[in-house]
């Protein structure tokens, strides 16, 4: 179990951004087999077309939800390049001055972060040459990655007083001298996705859509054998024509814009770009 109870963490919620209280539920548990049938499969019956050989059809059951709702939040986080379930990481980041004396400017690669758990000074020998201060860590743009420094405040690290910097704490580091970039220097340990499992109601929204049109595919593809049939018995003849595999096509379509829509706002939302030049 990881230990927390030193970590800094975000100021509010990922969703709405930084809120502390709200009165409408935006956060919600993952969507669940129930839930996918009652906001994206009203109406759609799960019994597969029957097979030729057996004369009996399939039925896609709740067991089949949940797996194909597990694959939804795989695809999604890849999709979507964010965490969806908390995730301890630790990376390293390499020392740059120019950064370093923007209050220790960091973008994290993955998000959106919840707590940051540990920020040092660690060289390829594993070993931490420095701890920075917890109380020094700002947490206000965790949402969207971005960790800063700011040595304002008195702390103590393992018993030493450390004063208040001035300046900004520019130099709190003197270990650093005049370097202006150093590979891999510091290691920052933090847990990126959503806590408690619980997530924005937009983001369930397009894991379930991304189910809904994976259930919906393999429907489709029961059907394609059953576009048309006919029957007849002593010179009287009846033919019944059918979508085929086309029958969900509309739904699907529908489904996949509502899906590249949500994806505009959740990168929007937790994405952060960077332009960078030259003069």
């Amino acid at each position: 179990m990881a230990d927390y109870s030193k970590s800094r963490f975000a100021i509010g919620s990922p969703m709405p951004e930084n809120a502390i209280q709200t009165t409408f539920p935006n956060m919600e548990p993952l969507i669940t087999p129930e839930l996918l049938k009652m906001r994206h499969l009203l109406g759609v019956s799960l019994a597969c077309a029957k097979d030729p050989l057996t004369g009996k059809a399939q039925i896609i059951t709740d067991d089949i939800l949940a797996d194909t709702i597990e694959g939804a939040v795989a695809s999604a986080e890849l999709e979507l390049k964010i965490d969806i379930f908390p995730v301890k990481r630790r990376e390293k980041q390499a020392f740059d001055l120019n950064l370093y004396q923007s209050f220790g400017y960091f973008q994290l690669s993955h998000r959106p972060c919840t707590s940051v758990d540990k920020l040092s000074v660690t060289p390829s020998n594993g070993l931490d040459v420095y701890v920075v201060p917890n109380e020094w860590i700002e947490g206000a743009y965790l949402t969207r990655g971005q960790v800063n420094i700011v040595p304002l405040t008195i702390a103590f690290v393992q018993g030493t007083y450390i004063p208040q910097q001035s300046s900004g704490g520019a130099a709190f580091l003197q270990i650093l001298g005049n370097r202006a970039w150093i590979p891999a220097w510091w290691q920052i340990e933090y847990t990126s996705g959503f806590p408690n499992a619980e997530l924005p109601r937009i983001l369930n929204e397009y894991i379930g859509s991304r189910a809904a049109v994976e259930v919906l595919s393999q429907l489709a593809l029961s059907f394609a054998r059953a576009n048309s049939h006919s029957l007849g018995i002593d010179g009287l003849s009846q033919s019944v024509s059918t979508p085929g595999p086309q029958i969900f096509k509309g739904r699907i379509e529908e489904l996949e814009e509502k899906m590249k829509a949500i994806s505009k706002k959740v990168k929007a939302l937790f994405g952060f770009k960077i332009y960078s030049g030259t003069l």
